[in-house]
């Protein structure tokens, strides 16, 4: 973060300024005397002794270099370096002061170099912090545009979290899909085609966010939305349920509109499954996708695919696990993934 204070001149600029400033400070108050008293007690000498200042020149450069050298040292170094360096030059000040006042009798400045070092680093460290923040903040938002904020906040936390191996959770998967939207992709200009999905995925995903989903991904015209991951959600199938109703009441009253502009149909397909699933990070350190993987996935998958328009399609799992607080009404079996077994497929009554 050093590097972005030294290499922004404007910020530059006004750290030197206010270094300046400081420095000149410091000198006047020497001149005032107002170090006087404690320089006697931390060089070990009697005020009524006679000690030989420093001319004006050679004082006021021991100062300025004081509270300017630390901060430089850590722009250029970092913080670890630059502390070190700064550690070590003190060492060989001391010795030096302490070797004019005994041998000598010559008095040179100790407080007032001091303060201006602390000040200068405790400035630059300040300043970094707060760039640091403001970057933090800048990657946050901007990857949050790309990301589920929940997961880039994760991430940004955790940036080892990519090579960390896989855990299960129990979890809620919901699948969303606009029935018929590659054929209308063909039908209509391209930048309709954007404008519909921008609009239609502006409210799904803010439903979705409102009821404490978490957006996956987006696949061109689909949707995938967890609950439970990465962070633990209270009564998951039922805030599931509740993001899947609204999402169907939003549908419907863009299905309306897009139809009066354009004439195209807009229906929705929802499939949502409750499971314990596998999360985890895939792909490698360069492109990565922080999800969740299994079979639990997989069938929430195929409710969407097999799901009317306009309709929502739940397990039997998650059918059983909310029943006391929803109707259902059962429409088959369909084949699950990779095996021969079959799996039940309900439709909430809206």
């Amino acid at each position: 973060m050093y590097f972005e204070l030294k290499n922004n001149y404007s910020h530059l600029k006004l750290f030197l300024i206010i270094s300046i400033m400081v420095a000149m400070t410091l000198c006047i108050l020497q001149f005032l005397g107002v170090f006087s008293k404690l320089d006697t007690l931390l060089l070990s000498f009697s005020s009524g002794e006679s000690f030989t200042p420093l001319p004006t020149g050679v004082m006021v450069l021991f100062v300025m270099f004081h509270t300017l050298f630390p901060g430089i040292l850590v722009l250029e170094e970092g913080v670890v370096k630059g502390l070190v360096y700064t550690v070590v030059t003190w060492l060989f000040y001391g010795v030096l002061v302490h070797s004019y006042t005994t041998s000598f009798a010559i008095y040179i400045p100790l407080v007032a170099p001091l303060l201006g070092s602390t000040i200068s680093i405790i400035r630059v460290l300040g300043w970094e912090y707060s760039l640091l923040i403001k970057e933090r903040n800048g990657i946050k938002k901007t990857f949050g545009s790309f990301v589920e904020p929940k997961v880039a906040d994760v991430l940004l936390k955790n940036p080892d979290l990519v090579k960390q191996d896989g855990v299960r959770k129990s979890v809620t998967v919901m699948f969303t899909d606009l029935r018929g939207f590659s054929k209308l992709c063909e039908e209509i200009a391209p930048e309709h085609v954007i404008t519909i999905l921008r609009d239609c995925f502006g409210k799904l995903i803010s439903i979705a966010r409102a009821n404490g989903g978490t957006i996956d991904k987006l696949i061109g015209d689909s949707l995938m939305v967890v609950w439970g991951n990465p962070v633990p959600v209270d009564n998951h199938q039922e805030r599931a349920i509740e993001a899947a109703i609204e999402m169907q009441a939003v549908m419907g009253v863009l299905a309306k509109k897009w139809k009066q502009r354009l004439a195209v149909d807009l229906l929705l397909g929802i499939g949502i499954n409750t499971d314990e699933v596998v999360v985890g990070t895939i792909g490698s350190e360069e492109f990565a996708d922080y999800t969740v993987l299994g079979a639990g996935v997989n069938l929430a998958a195929r409710l969407q695919a097999v799901c009317p328009g306009g309709k929502i399609c739940v397990s039997k799992a998650l059918k059983e696990s909310v029943e006391h607080s929803y109707s259902f009404t059962r429409l088959g079996d369909i084949t699950q993934k990779g095996t021969d077994s079959l799996a039940e497929v309900y439709e909430l009554k809206i």
